[in-house]
């Protein structure tokens, strides 16, 4: 099958969960027997140079189209006013569409799968709803509209609260707008596949358009090269994640905050390691008794290994946490709040600890830095989660048939 991705940026270096799901599914789709074709923006803040693409992309056709998505204060105040979601105005870009749609009457792709929601925009400007005899699927990483919508109730500012609500709102609509232009979406989380579901239920009879998306949940596999080794490190723990996104900003802040110093009241010689894509280590945020600041680490899985539990303190967020399988995979015991541990089927104190309460987060650290037993059992139970749920290779394959099958509704 010839398959066209279209993704908004080049997943590479692999140093967020992100880059870590979209390299592995190009990778895997090639693997599995697909002519991969990938069209994307080469953004300012993600460049690659072509060397990186001819080293890492072999596996496939890349097609790059540069562009700056940077914030712009400007064209941000002017969208308060006349815009509608500014997260999706920043990715609309006519140069590229026109070239996107070259490429498809050329190419003659059979299945087109758009990567995300910030892959949208360039797409329906290239391909308006519906008008391409080319079936088109939409990869949902997540809900989106929902990690601002947290955000902004996780936010104490008045100012900073209302502009988040309002882009919230706004992306919202674009996002549940996207869901009836496709004819297929491809959830990574069986919840976000009930709620696009029951959105488009209820919006049918409303709508002159009275076909429903076919829908097929593909959970993110990961490719560990590592042999599983649980490694019990003395009052240690740890967070690494791209401190780019806000959410991974936010909850690091609130952990700090809020959990750590009850950790030290029982552990005052208890170390915690940060590290994570732009994190910076001049950053006094993060100057306080125990914490170390790596910045960001050549390695995330020897960083992982090295230093005991990982946190993952989110507070908003949606669809799957891939540093948190990463570590579920390779051994390393997690303690994670609720909305951390979101679109995985895990139980408290079976496969990781859950904990939302900043004293339940300490006590479920304390938990398992007294008790390596138990960190070991959690851990073992996970690496079975992992293998069980996440198999890149198959879940890929299964990914594959779903799509080749589009040809055919």
């Amino acid at each position: 099958m010839k398959l066209l991705v279209i993704g908004n940026r080049v997943p590479w270096p692999l140093h967020d969960g992100g880059a870590i799901a979209t390299y592995g599914m190009l990778r895997s789709l090639a693997e599995n027997g697909a002519e991969v074709h990938f069209f994307t923006f080469n953004t300012k803040k993600h460049f690659a140079e072509n060397a990186t693409i001819e080293k890492y992309f072999g596996f496939c056709r890349v097609y790059l189209q540069p562009l700056d998505a940077g914030v712009k204060v400007g064209k941000a105040l002017l969208n308060l006013v006349f815009g509608g979601s500014y997260h999706m105005e920043r990715y609309e870009d006519k140069g590229a569409a026109l070239a996107l749609r070259r490429l498809m009457d050329v190419e003659g792709f059979d299945v087109v799968l758009v990567e995300g929601l910030y892959s949208v925009p360039v797409y329906l400007r290239a391909v308006p709803a519906r008008r391409y005899s080319t079936p088109a699927a939409y990869r949902a990483h997540n809900l989106e509209y929902q990690i601002w919508a947290r955000l902004a109730t996780a936010t104490a500012n008045p100012l900073k609260k209302w502009y988040l609500q309002l882009q919230a709102k706004r992306l919202q609509k674009f996002e549940q707008h996207t869901w009836s232009n496709f004819q297929a979406i491809v959830p990574i989380v069986p919840t976000d596949e009930i709620a696009i579901k029951k959105h488009l239920e209820a919006t049918r009879e409303k709508s002159s358009n009275k076909n429903i998306p076919a829908i097929q949940t593909y959970q993110p596999g990961i490719a560990i090269e590592r042999p599983f080794a649980f490694i019990h490190q003395p009052l240690s723990l740890f967070h690494i994640g791209s401190m780019e996104w806000q959410a991974n900003e936010q909850g690091v802040l609130w952990f700090l905050q809020k959990v750590w110093p009850l950790l030290l009241v029982l552990y005052p010689q208890a170390k915690f390691h940060l590290a994570g894509k732009g994190l910076s280590k001049s950053d006094p945020r993060f100057f306080q008794t125990g914490v170390i600041n790596h910045g960001e680490v050549p390695d995330a899985e020897d960083f992982m290994q090295q230093h005991g539990i990982m946190i993952v303190p989110i507070q908003a967020g949606s669809g799957i946490r891939i540093k948190t399988l990463e570590a579920m995979a390779l051994g390393v015991p997690v303690v994670s709040t609720t909305v951390g541990a979101q679109g995985l089927d895990v139980t408290h104190t079976q496969e990781l600890m859950l904990a939302d309460q900043p004293a339940e987060f300490a006590q479920a650290i304390a938990q398992l830095l007294s008790n390596p037993a138990l960190a070991q059992q959690t851990a073992t139970q996970a690496r079975i989660y992992v293998e069980q749920h996440h198999n890149l290779k198959r879940n890929t394959a299964e990914l594959l048939g779903f799509l080749r099958g589009l040809n055919h509704l």
